[in-house]
């Protein structure tokens, strides 16, 4: 099954209602495997560390900043995550 995912997570140098959209591709992926499923984890987690950015002066606020970006993003893609894999297993199911 091919299926992607849309991330969406604040911009962090700018105005609250900024934000960013990045899209997950899983084709290639056997999303009903156990690698699958790593191979998904790992795509996301480059996706929302993209999205998040890296530290530009290394200051405590900033890496705060940053994990809070990480954490939230991808509390935001977990519902997506879930909602895919519901659908391999439900069609597993079938």
């Amino acid at each position: 099954a091919t299926a992607l995912l849309a991330l969406a997570a604040p911009a962090l140098a700018a105005p609250a209602y900024s934000t960013a959209r990045v899209t997950v591709d899983t084709r290639g992926i056997d999303l009903g495997s156990a690698s699958g499923r790593q191979a998904l984890d790992r795509r996301v987690q480059n996706a929302v560390n993209a999205m998040c950015g890296t530290p530009v002066f290394g200051t405590r606020e900033e890496a705060e900043e940053l994990r809070a970006c990480r954490i939230a993003t991808r509390a935001e893609a977990e519902p997506q995550v879930q909602a895919m894999l519901a659908r391999v297993t439900f069609a597993s199911n079938r």
